[in-house]
């Protein structure tokens, strides 16, 4: 069963956050060597980059994720499933195509299509 758009979302959520975490680490410690942490002191500067990183991200890629998600219908899933079925079976394993290397030429065809 396919996923949901609200299982997109909350991938996608989850996702950014963690994308968020790590960046505002990242720029929080910078920050915090470069400008010193200010009255509020070491772990409240970076927990606050942290937190506003990952809930920016994960606004974002929750959103990105549930845009970008295609629900399909199960009927229209496995229409599409029988007709490549069909269609392979139709083919069959004779009309797959070969590469053939000519032995005077090294020039390569392919054959059976």
């Amino acid at each position: 069963m396919e996923p949901s758009r609200i299982d997109h979302l909350k991938r996608g959520v989850i996702m950014g956050s963690a994308v968020g975490v790590c960046l505002g680490l990242a720029l929080g410690t910078y920050h915090i060597f470069r400008y010193g942490a200010g009255p509020r002191g070491y772990v409240s500067t970076l927990g606050q980059y942290m937190v506003s990183s990952a809930g920016s991200f994960a606004l974002f890629m929750g959103i990105g994720s549930a845009i970008r998600s295609e629900e399909q219908p199960k009927n229209v899933m496995w229409k599409r499933h029988l007709e490549q079925h069909q269609r392979f079976c139709q083919r069959g394993f004779a009309n797959l195509p070969v590469e053939v290397l000519e032995r005077k030429r090294w020039d390569r065809k392919v054959v059976g299509m």
